[in-house]
Formats: structure tokens, sequence, C-alpha cells
């Protein structure tokens, strides 16, 4: 097999949650380009269904879009089975969805805050990944991808994101804990752990034209701590993504990708 042929993904099926917009959507655009039959996932049915349109025409591949809040156990389950019911199998899994918090001193922030974001960020990915680990383990086979951040490796920087940062870390531990017990199975679990990245996370206190003059501060700061000199781009992330769906990363397992800008050298 060439260098070349080893990231193609001819004849593979791969799930995405969160992949209606942002880095979700980024993944599924890179996996369907690589040649794989893409489930988009959303809570967001009409992000799901456009993003799955504008991927199957512009790739050619088999592109569908599930509903589901990965939070919730019987939806997790669902929407694997409908991937394997409709595109016939699965074969890689990005547990990808996330939400922010709303960024507080630990003083002032809420439990139901903390609930809310724990649910999805770290609870989620743990659902998604077991309904996931169920079919492959069958197949004998199968590629596990986890968005953590780098926010799951150091501590947050000015935006008080308590329960997004533990939840990270947890999703962290998951990831290499999953890793050693699948291996043998023939399952590699690996996780992606952007820094800041422009999308529309936590009601868009990530976004370029952030009104809050104190937040744009924040980005200020960001930009100028970052050697790259900018932030990411949820695009910035697709390379990674193909290189762990792939055959290019099969001795590679359990372990945390930094696609940071340089963020941790420093």
């Amino acid at each position: 097999m060439s260098v070349m042929d080893a990231f193609r993904l001819n004849d593979r099926v791969a799930l995405v949650t969160g992949g209606g917009s942002g880095i979700g959507l980024a993944f599924a655009r890179a996996v369907a380009e690589a040649g794989a039959d893409v489930a988009v996932v959303d809570w967001n049915e009409e992000a799901a269904r456009k993003a799955a349109e504008q991927l199957a025409g512009e790739t050619g591949r088999k592109v569908i879009a599930l509903r589901a809040d990965v939070s919730k156990e019987e939806d997790a389950d669902r929407m694997v089975q409908e991937t394997v019911r409709q595109l016939g199998g699965l074969d890689v899994c990005f547990a990808n969805a996330g939400i922010g918090d709303e960024g507080a001193l630990v003083t002032e922030y809420s439990k139901e805050d903390w609930d809310r974001v724990i649910a999805v960020n770290l609870t989620g990915v743990f659902l998604t990944d077991r309904a996931a680990a169920r079919v492959m383990v069958e197949r004998k086979r199968g590629s596990i991808i986890n968005t953590a951040s780098i926010y799951g490796l150091v501590g947050d920087f000015g935006m008080g994101a308590i329960g997004y940062t533990a939840a990270k870390g947890g999703v962290v531990q998951l990831t290499r804990t999953l890793a050693v017990q699948l291996a043998p199975m023939g399952i590699r679990v690996n996780a992606i752990a952007p820094a800041f990245i422009r999308t529309n996370l936590g009601e868009g206190k990530l976004r370029e034209d952030v009104p809050d003059p104190e937040l744009r501060k924040v980005h200020e700061e960001i930009t100028r701590r970052t050697p790259i000199g900018r932030w990411g781009r949820p695009e910035d992330l697709a390379g990674i993504g193909v290189f762990l769906a792939s055959d290019a990363s099969a001795f590679c397992t359990g372990y945390i990708y930094a696609v940071d800008g340089g963020w941790l050298a420093v």
C-alpha cells in the first residue's frame, strides 16, 4: 500500500456527532472527500440535513442526516443503529458534539451549568463511544476519535470555563482508558485536542466578531500568545481527522493529538 493509499477511506462508513457545523462539519467533509460514506449527526435536525445534502453534492458519497441528543442513552444507541442500517456498517466514529458553558468564577458557577456541560461534553462522548464500540467489537476493527481540547490538558485562559475544562479532562482519560481496553479487539481510540477555533461554540464567544469588549481583549491575548499568531479554523483539523480515521494511523492509539498553533509549547 502506498502512503497516499493509506489515507483513503473507500468502502468505509463514518459517523460524526456535532456534524452540522464547525469542527464536526469539517470532519464530515474530510472523511467524505477521502472516500467514506458519512452519517452527519446533530441535535439540530435542519443543520444536519443541510450539511448532508451539501456534502453529498460536493463529494458524490452517500451522506445521511440523523438527529440525536448525545447526552441521552437512547439517542446515542439509535444513531449508531441507524448508521449501520442505512450505510451498512460503522468503521469510524467521531465523538465530536459539544457545547460551551456560561463562564464564571467558581464561586458563582451554577450546578445547572455544570450538569448541562458535563452531560453533553463527557457523558455524551462516553455514550457515543460505547455505542460505536459495540458495533466495532463484532467486526474486530474500527477507529474512534474523540474531540477533547487543550483545556483537557491545561487550565482555562480567562473564560471561566469550569465545566468545559473538567469535561475535556475527562475525555482525555476516557480516551486513554478505552484505547487500552479495546486495542486487543482491533479498535483504536484517539483524541484530537484543538486550541481556540473560530466556531459558534458557547453562543458565539469564539466568533471573531464577538461584541463584548472584555472578551475581545481575551481574544487578542490568545492571538498574541499563540506562536502561529492566529486562531484556528475548523478546516485546520481536517487532516488529522483523516489520518486518525485511516490506515495511515494503524499503529496509533491512546494518544491525544493537540492541534493548537503551538499553544502547549509555550
